[in-house]
Parts: structure tokens; C-alpha cells; sequence
């Protein structure tokens, strides 16, 4: 099969945090004997590179006249995630237009199974005007990670517009059912709408001892001391806020807890006031961003997984919540953002209502005194990324809903 993934977001190197979820997901249909090319634009940080060991052609396309002007993509198109940045709002047009010529040309050229796209805007509108313009009757794929519904529902009339559009794709999936609500209320048609979250490298990504030892000792961090784990963004959906105002009543009952957090933002000021507040500043270490490869091993180190994520706007599944589970980490999560899609009240760990602070507190206290609980969580969560969530699972999911929707098989 011919498959190509347009996005406007994609790493530049190995151990590159940053949509890294979507290179990911190309070496899993290229590990399938799949054809695989990546469509992105240049982005201003540096220049993307075919890999050929891991079977992926990568074509970067200009839409500005200078290479310095080239900013949209790689985490930078929102603000906070809750706002376009007037930058990408200045340069989409741009963008848009110079990947329908170039994506046209490339379908073309290439005998493309299916397109699949990730963040429909700007990347299925892309796919949509090319497809036409080409006369192709490649299929379009979409895939929803969170933000692009956001653009889509702040933006009024254009908004709607950009939903009959995108809705033109031949299948749609997201990772959370806030949303699927979300682009129903757009006009999108919800029986078109599947739940496929993004998956884990389990060959990569998995439990070590070792690896446990070496960043509890970089931490100073005994054996006794409960880990708690939180890795995004500082922005309003990621939950921070919920966590650290939990944190007061978890150091009541135990004292030997601490709470790495992995990430930074602007919010981070927010934050430390809440803790100074509560008097759990000492038991908070702000880790910031450290490389994809080196944040493997802060799974291992951990005990306890934490994302309780907010409607603040609606967002899918995020990637860390199964990468813990690939650790045998048990999860507690709030019961939006696509989690209760993979986390079992219960089984692999527990849900709280958004921004119910005073119910995380519970739920982390009552896995710090039974360790037999933890493991036992932490041992379903690794099975459910064993049978069900690694990428190989996923991009066969995708491969076969390709085929059973319009009937294709592989090609001889």
C-alpha cells in the first residue's frame, strides 16, 4: 500500500518530543511492508530528513518566499492551546494554498492508496483542494488530536465551512468523546467519527530497573519516597492546577511523596503560587523538557501516573497516559480528555470528575498504601498496551478500516 501522512507538525531528529506521536505512527505503517511519505511544511528550526533505515520519505514544502518566515506547526500554532497565534493566523492562507499545489502534484506523481491526515486544520483542508485539484480518487483519512477542533469551533461561520470541507473525508477518527461532541456540534456527521487514540512503541518504551535506579538517584530520591508523575505543556487542559491543589492533602496523609513535573510554560508562575499557598513547594520538582529518550526513563522511576486533564478547550487522549501504562505504571485521571479510553476505573488505575482535587487526593493516597494495588494496576496497564494500544495494532486498525470502507486489499 501507498500512504501518505500530511501533517504540518513533525520532529526533526530521534528523541524529538514534539509530535513525535505522528513519526511514530509512520514507522508502524512502514514496518507493515507499507510505501510511506510524510507531507510537511519547512519549518524554520531546521530541515527534516528522509530516513532510510526506517523506510519513510519525508517531503517538506515552502510556503514563504524565506525560510525564516516559515513558523507555523511544531507546538507553535496556538496559544496556550486555546487561541491561534496571529502569526499562524497570518501565514495559513500561505500555507494552505502552497500545500494544495504541491500535495496535487505529489498525488500526481504517486498512485497514493490513502492520504492520512492529522489536525484537519490545516492539513485535510490541504488534502481536500488537492485531491480536486489533481482529479485523484486517493481516500482521505483524518485523525482529530485536539486543537484543530478548537479552530474549528472558535471560528465561527468559517468554522462551519471548514467542517463541511473536512467533512468530505472518507473516514474520521478521534481520541475522546469531548471531542467527537465538539465536531458533532460543527455539522460533522458522528457516525463518521471513530475512537482511535495514538499509540506506544511497547519495543521502546518499556519498564527498567536500571533506568529506575539512575533518575531517582539524578532526583535524590530514596527507595521509600513515592514518585508521582506529570509530564505536558503548562497550559489550562493539561490539569497542573488540579494536581498541585491535590497535592496539599496527599503530603497530609504522607509525607514521603514527591511530584516530578515534566514540561514548562507560561503558566508556571500560576502554579508555584498554588504551592507556595499550600506549603507543597518542597515536595515538587520542575523537571522541565528533557529529550523524548530520556523521559522513558522517568516512567520506570515513577509509582503513580497522574493526568487529570480539563475541558479547557476539550482535547483528545495525550500520548504520556499510554507510554506510563507501557511502563506498568497504574493511572489516575480525570475521566475527560479521552482518558477513560484507555484507563479502567478500577482495573488499570482511577477516574475523578474534572477538577475534583480533593478526589485525586483520595484516589493517590489509597495507591501509596497498597502497594499490591499499584503493581497489580500497573500489570494491567501493560497487558492492555501488549493486546491492544502499541502502534502495530493501531496502524493495522487504521489499514483495515481503510479497506473494509471501501473494499480494497493489498496490492500484488
Amino acid at each position: 500500500m501507498k500512504i501518505c501522512i500530511v501533517s504540518h507538525s513533525y520532529p526533526f531528529f530521534t528523541g524529538d518530543w514534539r509530535s513525535n506521536f505522528i513519526a511514530s505512527l509512520a514507522k508502524a505503517y512502514a514496518d507493515l511492508e507499507n510505501e510511506l511519505t510524510v507531507f510537511t511544511p519547512l519549518y524554520s528550526g531546521g530541515c527534516r530528513k528522509t530516513d532510510k533505515a526506517d523506510k519513510i520519505k519525508i517531503v517538506e514544502y515552502r510556503y514563504m518566499p524565506f525560510k525564516s518566515w516559515h513558523l507555523i506547526g511544531y507546538g507553535n500554532s496556538m496559544v496556550n492551546d486555546t487561541q491561534i497565534s496571529k502569526t499562524t493566523i497570518l501565514l495559513t492562507p500561505f500555507l494552505i494554498i502552497a500545500g494544495v499545489i504541491k500535495l496535487a502534484g505529489l498525488l500526481k506523481r504517486g498512485n497514493y492508496d490513502f492520504l492520512h491526515c492529522h489536525w484537519a486544520v490545516p492539513n485535510t483542508l490541504i488534502a481536500v483542494g488537492a485531491k480536486w485539484l489533481a482529479g485523484s480518487r486517493t481516500k482521505i483519512l483524518t485523525s482529530f488530536p485536539g486543537s484543530d477542533v478548537t479552530v474549528i469551533r472558535n471560528t465561527g461561520l468559517l468554522g462551519k465551512i471548514m467542517a463541511k470541507i473536512i467533512a468530505k473525508s472518507d473516514y474520521m477518527s478521534c481520541n475522546s468523546a469531548d471531542l467527537k461532541e465538539e465536531l458533532v456540534r460543527s455539522g460533522i456527521d458522528s457516525e463518521k467519527i471513530d475512537y482511535v487514540i495514538y499509540g506506544v512503541n511497547d519495543r521502546k518504551i518499556y519498564f527498567s530497573a536500571e533506568k529506575r535506579k539512575i533518575i531517582r538517584e539524578k532526583l535524590v530520591i530514596n527507595d521509600d519516597t513515592i514518585l508521582l508523575l506529570m509530564i505536558g505543556r503548562f497550559v489550562p487542559k493539561k490539569g497542573f492546577s488540579t494536581a498541585f491543589r491535590a497535592l496539599k492533602y496527599i503530603v497530609e496523609r504522607h509525607k514521603n511523596v514527591k511530584l516530578a513535573v515534566v514540561g514548562d510554560g507560561n503558566l508556571k508562575k500560576e502554579y508555584v503560587e498554588i504551592l507556595n499557598r499550600d506549603n507543597t513547594s518542597g515536595h515538587v520538582l520542575f523537571v522541565g523538557y528533557i529529550d523524548a529518550n530520556e523521559l522513558i526513563d522517568y516512567y520506570s522511576a515513577t509509582d503513580i501516573f497522574l493526568m487529570p486533564s480539563e475541558k479547557n478547550p476539550p482535547d483528545g487522549l495525550n500520548t504520556v497516559v499510554p507510554e506510563a501504562m507501557a511502563c506498568g505504571r497504574p493511572i489516575v485521571a480525570s475521566n475527560v480528555g479521552g482518558n477513560d479510553l484507555v484507563v479502567f476505573d478500577g482495573f488499570n488505575g482511577s477516574l475523578h470528575s474534572e477538577g475534583n482535587y480533593k478526589k485525586l487526593a483520595v484516589l493517590v493516597s489509597r495507591l501509596i498504601e497498597d502497594e499490591s494495588l499499584r503493581i497489580e494496576m500497573g500489570r494491567k496497564s501493560l497487558e492492555l498496551i501488549q493486546t491492544k494500544f502499541n502502534w502495530k495494532a493501531i496502524a493495522e486498525y487504521y489499514i483495515e478500516k481503510y479497506k473494509e470502507t471501501h473494499g480494497k486489499t493489498d496490492r500484488s
